[in-house]
């Protein structure tokens, strides 16, 4: 038997009181960090500011990287820019070589642009300043390399016109060249939009390099999308959500972006706005319309719309109106890279390029439905087949993006147009089927037509069998 004495008692209930005081404290001090902490996220995520995104260079998506069916489209073959990409010895030669002839033709003080983008008290590691460090979704960016890209790439777009001899200008062949001007389009590759504003002091040297590099891959340039003033020094610099052009793009590609969407969207949005439309689901999806053998055979006309520069469709009174769209050997690395950018966790959008690439995949199923396509004007295609073309969106079939408005209008559009075609479309569905499976080569066709010979010459022994001629 132990005995415990009194004292003793009495101080261990004041040690342990002392500890559930502490513990207390403790506790106190968590609960208060944890409600400063989100109290603060609550702020950042509510505030007037938050209308923009912030502008930075960043990765394509890890989930989107490692799809083997994307890869191609997000490594850049002759030319490495930013941070992201591994340098190449045959790019850092242009890179070097083309930045050297552009400060030679402005007469640019490089010692001048240094005192611009370096942060004085970090001089001798050639570090930036802190506005510039935040353009970067990385540790480390250095002035020397802003500097050399930044006149690399403006020499490039500047000797792309089409009047300029680039072999000579620029001293690369063409195979060579037509590689660069891929490599501009990754998202991986993008250098800040204000570097080229820096270096190109000149806005309407600015703004004929950006109508280069839209005509380059195809885009027509009269609708293009006008640049903001130019930023006054260590003003903040923003990056507008969808609809607002009073803004500097973050970059190349997205000036790109800017330039197919500058169709007006409240035209689009104007007609839906006084519907309610029901969100089916939450959960990312493909817009499952019909193709366009499916659609013909609902009755639904679909032509080229008067817009070029526009990715937006409109279905009005049995009428489907699609944009002009030129397929060559960049369109894959456009779109791709333009998916990418969208499915940035910080880039707030409507995923209208997205939203569009479902749509044609759905569109597009068989090389007929792309010569359909290519016979209305749709579809200028600059590949070897249709083939080339309709195996190419399908590849874009593995796309998935949330239910947007106005794909989800036009969907519901078709559909019910659908409701009232549902024998005919049934019907082309069958022959369809039928055409697969029987009319897929010549050794299919010349065995229908075997077997069909077969049937006849059956019918025709059976049926004198059951009649013989009168002796």
């Amino acid at each position: 038997m132990v005995l415990v004495s009194n004292k003793t008692i009495g101080t261990t209930l004041v040690c342990t009181k002392r500890t559930m005081e502490a513990d207390d404290s403790v506790f106190t001090e968590w609960a208060s960090d944890l409600c400063e902490r989100i109290e603060e996220s609550e702020k950042q995520l509510t505030r007037a500011g938050n209308r923009v995104s912030r502008p930075k260079i960043q990765r394509v998506p890890k989930y989107m990287a490692e799809k083997p069916e994307f890869h191609r489209y997000y490594k850049p073959q002759m030319f490495s820019l930013g941070v992201f990409n591994p340098k190449t010895t045959q790019g850092e030669q242009y890179k070097e070589a083309w930045a050297a002839m552009y400060l030679k033709d402005t007469n640019l003080n490089v010692k001048d642009l240094f005192r611009e983008i370096c942060d004085e008290n970090r001089m001798k590691r050639w570090l930036l300043k802190p506005m510039w460090q935040k353009l970067y979704d990385a540790p480390t960016v250095y002035a020397d390399h802003i500097i050399v890209e930044a006149c690399c790439v403006l020499h490039l777009l500047e000797k792309s016109e089409s009047s300029v001899d680039p072999e000579q200008e620029l001293k690369i062949s063409i195979d060579k060249l037509v590689r660069v001007h891929q490599d501009l389009l990754i998202l991986d590759n993008q250098i800040p939009f204000q570097s080229l504003r820096l270096l190109c002091q000149d806005e309407a040297r600015l703004e004929k390099c950006l109508s280069n590099f839209l005509q380059v891959h195809g885009i027509q340039v009269e609708t293009a999308p006008k640049l903001p003033r130019k930023k006054r020094e260590n003003e903040e610099v923003k990056v507008a959500v969808d609809g607002d052009d009073d803004e500097d793009p973050v970059h190349l590609l997205d000036y790109l972006r800017r330039a197919l969407l500058t169709r007006d969207q409240h035209t689009f949005y104007k007609a839906i706005n006084h519907k309610k439309i029901k969100r089916r689901s939450l959960h990312l999806r493909k817009y499952r319309i019909g193709t366009i053998r499916e659609l013909n055979a609902a009755g639904i006309r679909v032509r080229k719309n008067s817009h070029n520069n526009s990715v937006y469709p409109s279905f009005k009174d049995g009428m489907l109106q699609l944009p002009e769209l030129i397929v060559d050997g960049s369109t894959a690395h456009i779109f791709f890279n333009l998916v990418a950018y969208e499915m940035c966790p910080d880039f707030r959008n409507n995923f209208e390029i997205s939203s569009f690439l479902v749509f044609m995949s759905s569109l597009i199923d068989q090389p007929e439905d792309v010569k359909k396509l290519r016979m209305g004007g749709i579809i200028i295609n600059e590949l070897a087949s249709d083939k080339e073309v309709a195996d190419l969106f399908n590849k874009m079939d593995s796309i998935l993006v949330p239910e947007t408005l106005l794909f989800a209008h036009i969907r519901d559009q078709i559909h019910s147009h659908f409701e009232s075609k549902q024998g005919r479309i049934r019907m082309l569905s069958w022959m369809g089927e039928a055409y697969n499976t029987f009319f897929r080569s010549p050794w299919t066709i010349i065995a229908l037509l075997a077997a069909t010979l077969g049937l006849l010459l059956t019918f025709i022994q059976t049926w004198f069998a059951i009649h013989p001629k009168a002796s």
